[in-house]
């Protein structure tokens, strides 16, 4: 056998032992690594993310499909927010430089304007560069100019990064108390004990509740309540929130989690009414 059709023999059983492994141990979506990326982690795999500002620290975790914020509040997180800042982690950068290189303080990374750690891994933020909205990132050893698409989540704070819903459906809800009726649970569904309220009533309004998404800011506690609505969970704790304005906006607070809930005026009956002054149904 000349050396020419060795090498060729050989080449062929590499091919084939190639082609073998790759069909045997196929490479998925998660292994694979975006070498231009600023870490390589993968998004799908993050389960921690931990926001530190000049305002405080913010914590989230995920728990099966759903993120939830362990602090300051324990509550539901906003899912689509929370999974946008996990995209940072594949964030490709303009230009990098070493660290080393650079003194730190002239783009705003000696005192980051946000630290945000995705599982293990901290991430940096410094001053944005006046051209073309790019801002300087820090990962360890190295320092990037990226497009600046995640400080704006994290400057919302937790206002942000909260669940718009005012009772996510994932609660096990047993009462809902308005005031001057309630809505509560029985095997065959929800009632409010009164005949002349149809069910179909009742669960539209408790829908509207559920799913009914809300602009969330910090709670005004300057606002003097109007009245007091009471939500009772299955495990027996309560959820308190007090309507704080019903025009020119609805505003509902939630004074354990420090924020208000605002939803445009004409949301009344569907939020507050099992009927409209006409007679129909909310929507």
């Amino acid at each position: 056998m000349s050396k020419r059709m060795l090498i060729n023999y050989l080449l062929l059983v590499l091919i084939i032992i190639l082609t073998w492994i790759g069909v045997k141990y196929p490479i998925t979506e998660d292994q694979k690594i975006n070498r231009n990326a600023i870490t390589t982690l993968h998004a799908k795999n993050i389960t921690d993310i931990k926001i530190e500002t000049a305002d405080g620290t913010i914590v989230l975790q995920k728990q099966g499909l759903s993120w939830m914020l362990q602090s300051p509040v324990n509550w539901f997180a906003d899912n689509i927010a929370a999974e946008r800042l996990t995209t940072l982690a594949s964030l490709e950068p303009q230009s990098k430089l070493p660290r080393e290189q650079i003194d730190l303080s002239t783009l705003g990374l000696r005192i980051p304007k946000a630290v945000v750690t995705l599982n293990n891994k901290s991430i940096y933020f410094g001053d944005t560069n006046r051209i073309g909205n790019r801002r300087y990132i820090m990962v360890d050893p190295n320092v990037y100019l990226a497009s600046d698409i995640h400080y704006i989540f994290i400057s919302e704070g937790l206002s942000g990064l909260l669940d718009k819903r005012l009772l996510p459906s994932q609660l096990e809800l047993k009462e809902l108390q308005f005031a001057g009726f309630k809505l509560h649970k029985k095997d065959s569904g929800w009632s409010s004990g009164n005949p002349d309220d149809s069910a179909e009533n009742v669960e539209r309004l408790l829908k509207n509740w559920q799913h009914k998404q809300a602009r969330i800011k910090p709670y005004d506690k300057s606002l003097t309540p109007l009245h007091k609505i009471k939500a009772v969970l299955q495990n027996a704790q309560q959820i308190d929130f007090f309507v704080l304005s019903i025009s020119p906006e609805i505003i509902i607070a939630r004074p354990d989690l420090n924020i208000q809930y605002h939803f445009a005026d004409n949301h009344y009956y569907d939020l507050f009414s099992l009927k409209r002054p006409d007679g129909t149904v909310n929507e």
